[in-house]
C-alpha cells in the first residue's frame, strides 16, 4: 500500500519517516522544507520510493495513476465530465523493469531518452507518422531548479487529445536513484473556464515540489 500523507492549511507535517529509506539520502543533505502550507491548500506527501511532498489548492483532489503516478487536478463540477487541466508526478526508480503490468503515467524509456538528448532550445517529436508529428512535439527549456536540484525542461504547445489552446510542460529531475517526471497541462487562453490551470498556478503547484526526508 501506498503511504501518503495529507497536511491541511496552516498545519506542520507530523509524520517524517527517519533513517534508511531506500533511495534517500541522508537528513543532513535535505533541502530546507517549510512546515506550513499557505492559506487554502493542502500537502500531499508521498512515502513510498522516490519520496516526494507537493502542495496543492485545497480544491483540487489527488488520486493515483498505478504505484508510480499521481495526478492533481481541480474538483470537477460534473464528476464524469472532463478535466482539461491536471498536474502530474510519476517517478522511476533507476532499477524499475517495464511490463505489461505496471505503466507510469507518460513515461517511456524510449521517449524518455530522446528528449533528454535534446540540447536546450532543440525540438524534436516523439511520432514519424506525419498526422501525429506535430501533437507529441516537444522544445527543450533552459533547465529549471527546484531547491538545490536541477531539472530538464519541455514544453509541447498542442498536446494529443487535449483542447486547443492547452500546453504541456513537463520537467525531469534526476535525484536519490529515481527520476522524477513532473508536469501538467494547463490553459494558454485565459479562458475562465472550470477546471483550467494557468500558467501562475501552474508555477505555485511547482514551485512547492520538493525531495521528502
Amino acid at each position: 500500500m501506498v503511504a501518503r500523507t495529507y497536511v491541511s492549511t496552516g498545519l506542520i507535517v507530523l509524520s517524517i519517516l527517519l533513517g534508511g529509506t531506500a533511495g534517500c539520502v541522508s537528513p543532513a543533505t535535505q533541502p530546507p522544507v517549510t512546515s506550513t502550507v499557505a492559506p487554502g491548500w493542502e500537502r500531499f506527501v508521498n512515502q513510498e520510493e522516490c519520496s516526494y511532498m507537493i502542495d496543492h489548492p485545497s480544491n483540487m483532489d489527488v488520486a493515483s495513476q498505478g504505484t508510480y503516478s499521481w495526478l492533481l487536478s481541480p474538483t470537477a463540477a460534473e464528476p464524469s465530465g472532463p478535466v482539461p487541466n491536471f498536474v502530474y508526478i510519476s517517478v522511476i526508480p533507476d532499477d524499475f523493469q517495464p511490463g505489461a503490468d505496471e505503466i507510469i503515467y507518460n513515461y517511456d524509456p524510449v521517449e524518455t531518452r530522446t528528449l533528454l538528448s535534446l540540447q536546450v532550445g532543440e525540438g524534436k517529436s516523439l511520432r514519424e507518422d506525419p498526422i501525429l508529428t506535430d501533437w507529441f512535439r516537444y522544445t527543450r527549456l533552459p533547465d529549471r531548479s527546484f531547491v538545490d536540484q536541477t531539472a530538464q525542461t519541455y514544453e509541447n504547445t498542442q498536446p494529443w487529445e487535449f483542447p486547443l489552446g492547452t500546453k504541456e510542460i513537463r520537467y525531469y529531475l534526476k535525484a536519490n536513484g529515481c527520476t522524477y517526471l513532473i508536469g501538467g497541462y494547463l490553459s494558454t487562453v485565459g479562458s475562465g473556464q472550470v477546471g483550467a490551470i494557468d500558467q501562475e498556478l501552474f508555477e505555485q503547484i511547482i514551485d512547492s515540489f520538493r525531495l521528502a526526508p
